[in-house]
């Protein structure tokens, strides 16, 4: 792997991108395995540990302590949009966000622009050194479809933000019902100007939706595939899903599981289909085939919610940038690497200083 090239690139990657339409106020709290006094405590560090409490208790009751560690910003347009404009990306920003902008979200006005659009949805995070289990109040978005954001924004608006963008992402599919309805009339509003352009997706818990939903909307993709190159990034539990759907297991059975990823991408119909995984990235490319490389596994995390947001903020600066598949893999996992053990998003010296 060339570094130094790559760094080269990242110092001078230029590009806007623009995040459609999510907006969530994340209060991340912490489980306490016991407690000693009022300021010591020991945690539940493990999710297996808090499945284990809920088994002992069978059928009945069971109480837990918890206590909130942070109360920030979440969310696809929010976690991906920061980690990506922290690395120096123009970053655009449609989503929920308060009818008065909540003060939750004034960091994401100092290095992007923000439009708000209504009242932001509220997620309470158990946070684990191993996982998190998100719980949501879905009532914030469901209104959220194709009117919305006109009636929030105006034809002309949405068409002036599509024509300076170099990547456009609309998320989270699964809290978005009107996915399907809103990503056509997106891509039926850009201009046939010649200028190349790629949407990004991050599906979020691809259960929470019926399969034939999934399967529905992966099927209208490929269709707007043909217009404007589609990246689908997802991590590995949704993967095990996906590959499920299209007759493969998410492993190496059979063949490798690059090699078995880049079979499921094709089947898909999509440009790129891209993996992370706290050990391994992985990416299949119509152009470019698909490869592995390995992470370097975080045993303490300083914070795991958001991670894989910045992930695919580290790979979204690669594109930009120009670099190869290969590449945009290592950067993105360099990015993540930094999250993780330092709790906030990488400027552009701290990813090439972690590159």
């Amino acid at each position: 792997m060339d570094t130094k090239k790559i760094i080269s690139q990242v110092d001078g990657l230029k590009g806007t991108i623009t995040m459609f339409a999510d907006g969530f106020i994340d209060e991340v709290w912490q489980l306490v395995e016991t407690r000693n006094s009022t300021t010591d405590f020991t945690p539940l560090l493990h999710m297996k540990q808090f499945s284990g409490r809920i088994d002992l208790a069978g059928t009945g009751g069971m109480g837990i302590e918890i206590t909130k560690k942070r109360r920030v910003f979440g969310g696809f347009t929010c976690n991906i949009g920061y980690a990506a404009a922290s690395l120096g990306v123009e970053t655009v920003m449609a989503g929920l966000y308060g009818k008065q902008l909540d003060p939750v979200f004034a960091p994401l006005e100092e290095i992007s622009t923000v439009i708000t659009l209504g009242e932001p949805a509220t997620t309470h995070v158990l946070e684990f050194d191993d996982g998190k289990i998100l719980m949501t109040d879905m009532q914030a978005f469901f209104d959220m479809n194709w009117k919305f954001l006109l009636d929030g924004l105006g034809k002309e608006k949405i068409v002036d933000m599509l024509t300076k963008s170099d990547i456009i992402g609309l998320g989270y599919w699964s809290f978005l019902p009107a996915f399907d309805e809103m990503i056509t009339e997106l891509c039926a509003s850009i201009p046939d100007d010649g200028k190349k352009r790629r949407f990004f997706f991050d599906f979020a818990d691809v259960r929470k939706r019926e399969s034939s939903a999934l399967v529905d909307s992966l099927k209208n993709l490929k269709k707007l595939n043909e217009k404007i190159p589609m990246t689908l990034s997802v991590n590995e539990h949704e993967a095990l899903v996906i590959f499920e759907l299209y007759g493969h297991t998410f492993d190496d059975a059979g063949m490798p599981l690059a090699e078995k990823t880049g079979v499921v991408r094709e089947l898909i119909g999509l440009d790129e289909l891209v993996i992370h995984t706290p050990r391994y990235a992985i990416a299949a490319s119509a152009a470019e085939g698909a490869v592995m490389i390995p992470h370097r596994y975080c045993e303490k995390p300083v914070r795991t919610t958001g991670a894989g947001d910045t992930f695919n903020g580290g790979y979204i600066a690669g594109c930009l940038a120009n670099l190869s598949i290969e590449e945009r893999l290592y950067t993105a996992n360099a990015a993540v690497s930094f999250f993780l053990n330092n709790g906030f998003a990488p400027s552009r010296k701290n990813l090439t200083d972690t590159i």
